[in-house]
């Protein structure tokens, strides 16, 4: 399972046990819906962060969580290969 929350940390759980399996904090918060994909039997995670669309641009959060900044206009795609199963 995979997640992000506003203070731009990516989390990606173990689905059974809820136990986090990776964990990074991004430029700015995550967007969309991740995706994985396999290229030559490799498998990668792409993750939409971002500023702008569907995110939460009113005062709201900010009011509510002072101390968390995110980056203002920033838009990327990060991509990240997975271990091979073992």
């Amino acid at each position: 399972m995979v997640v992000g929350d506003f203070d731009r940390y990516l989390y990606v759980h173990d689905a059974k046990t809820g136990s986090i399996l990776f964990q990074t904090r991004l430029p700015t918060s995550v967007q969309g819906f991740p995706i994985t994909y396999a290229v030559n039997g490799k498998q990668y995670l792409a993750v939409p962060v971002g500023t702008g669309g569907g995110q939460w641009v009113t005062t709201i959060p900010a009011e509510l969580t002072p101390e968390k900044k995110i980056a203002p206009g920033s838009n990327a795609i990060f991509v990240f290969a997975l271990p091979m199963p073992r």
